[in-house]
């Protein structure tokens, strides 16, 4: 059976201590050992997004980042 990955990102509407304030939030939900979970986050918050899930089934992967969304 091929393992279940859930991933989500917010639309780079959190600042870095928003960012940890919400993955801290989403920890006890989202434990599960058949799950992968990945939030993928503006630039800005992603040293803090990786800290903030050692220790977890939660990896951090990047959103996508474009000069088109800045319009």
């Amino acid at each position: 059976m091929r393992r279940r990955i859930i991933a989500g990102n917010w639309k780079m509407n959190k600042t870095p201590s928003e960012a940890v304030a919400l993955i801290n939030e989403l920890k006890p939900l989202v434990v599960n050992p058949d799950v992968d979970v990945v939030y993928c986050v503006p630039a800005i918050d992603l040293t803090t997004a990786i800290e903030a899930t050692k220790g977890t089934n939660v990896a951090i992967g990047a959103e996508t980042v474009s000069y088109t969304h800045l319009r």
